[in-house]
């Protein structure tokens, strides 16, 4: 993404501000003490979003983001768990009471169930599961799967075992035909499962991130070969596998919401774009996607993958700028004027800088990760300044 004027950059970052201070500092900020620590975290998020449009670089200031709401959101909830409630277990009495925290991952199992038998197969809330499909529709619609690498806190999680420095790297560029479907057709067992055994059969057998949010009540032999898989996945598919790989190995192949979120790929409102009289074929973009959503076949054809998660990976690899973001089928005066320097004029410069399609996109997601992960961030602040300072 061509990086913006100051001053575009710092109006888009004052709406912003704005815009989310009264979602923050409205919701749960009740004393002095959690005012200045939300007021902190809506500075660190305005700042964020500044550096991603003031430089230009998506992917850096995205993932620095990324993963640190990941860890936020790990040390607030098992530190709830923990803490707060005394154990880490989901225990059979919250899920006969559907008292346990609504999961986006849950969604796709839960389509089935509610249109042929009108029953919530996950243990929650009937209001937070309402909200949830809510909010997943909401995505599907306008950014697609680029909630995998904007809000989701469980990827950020993946992301962040991959970013580890490694000696040793697998270079993994082309797939075999049976991994590159793999999730599609996990996806296909897992929603077809739920709905025969009417049980949420991700949460209860395969995802590895039950390891950093809370055990099913192991009270049976079943539970340990549950809780063995759930450890077990979360070593392998969420740390040794990126960390070797340098890619999302877990989001990529395992997660059926991110092929669930795929399947919208080509109908939701933005979407990356190759100009292929501008590319090189240096191939950089293939080897920095951590998704394997760019392959040679479909770089030759201009396209990404359905799997793309507009992460911003292949925008800042790209030296020729042949790889852009915007609205699907409209372009933008950036694709078709190559000379965007003050000659243009300020109040020309600035109106392309606000109403740059990928500004727009990032505007919108990131705002809602921002409320999404705000919370987190506040509570995990809160609760470490209180441990470690007594403060």
């Amino acid at each position: 993404m061509k990086k913006k004027g100051l001053a575009a950059a710092l109006f888009i970052s004052f709406l912003f501000a704005v815009f989310v201070s009264f979602f923050v500092l409205g919701k749960g900020i009740d004393n002095l003490r959690s005012g200045i620590i939300g007021g902190l975290v809506i500075i660190y998020l305005v700042f964020i979003l500044f550096m991603i449009l003031y430089t230009g670089n998506v992917y850096k200031w995205r993932k620095i983001f990324f993963t640190s709401y990941a860890v936020a959101f790990v040390i607030d909830f098992v530190w709830w768990t923990m803490g707060d409630r005394g154990h880490m277990w989901l225990l059979d009495s919250e899920i006969l009471y559907s008292q346990a925290p609504m999961c986006h991952i849950v969604v796709p199992m839960l389509i089935l169930p509610l249109i042929f038998t009108k029953e919530v197969i996950f243990p929650a809330a009937f209001s937070s599961v309402s909200f949830m499909i809510l909010l997943t529709v909401v995505f599907t619609i306008i950014f697609g799967r680029s909630f995998c690498s904007w809000g989701c806190f469980f990827g950020g999680q993946d992301e962040l075992f991959s970013s580890i420095p490694s000696s040793k790297r697998w270079s993994i560029n082309r797939l075999h035909p049976f991994i590159k479907y793999f999730p599609f057709a996990m996806l296909a067992f897992i929603v077809l499962h739920s709905f025969i055994t009417m049980s949420p059969t991700y949460c209860f057998w395969f995802c590895p991130f039950k390891t950093t949010s809370e055990f099913i009540e192991i009270n049976s032999f079943t539970r340990v070969i549950q809780t063995f898989i759930f450890v077990s996945l979360w070593a392998i598919l969420v740390i040794l596998l990126p960390i070797l790989s340098k890619k999302r190995i877990q989001c990529s192949f395992f997660c059926p919401m991110g092929a669930f979120l795929s399947c919208s790929s080509k109908i939701n409102l933005f979407g990356i774009s190759i100009d292929k009289n501008k590319c090189n074929n240096c191939k950089r973009c293939i080897t920095i996607c951590p998704n394997f959503a760019i392959t040679e076949e479909s770089l030759s054809k201009g396209k990404v993958l359905i799997t793309c998660t507009k992460c911003g990976a292949c925008l800042n690899v790209c030296t020729k700028n042949a790889i852009t973001l915007g609205i699907r089928g409209v372009k933008h005066i950036y694709e078709t004027i190559e000379d965007t320097s003050a000659k243009s004029g300020f109040w020309k410069m600035f109106g392309r800088d606000l109403w740059d399609p990928a500004v727009v996109f990032i505007f919108g997601i990131f705002t809602i990760a921002a409320i999404m992960s705000s919370e987190n961030f506040i509570n995990s602040i809160s609760r470490l300044l209180k441990y470690f300072i007594g403060v």
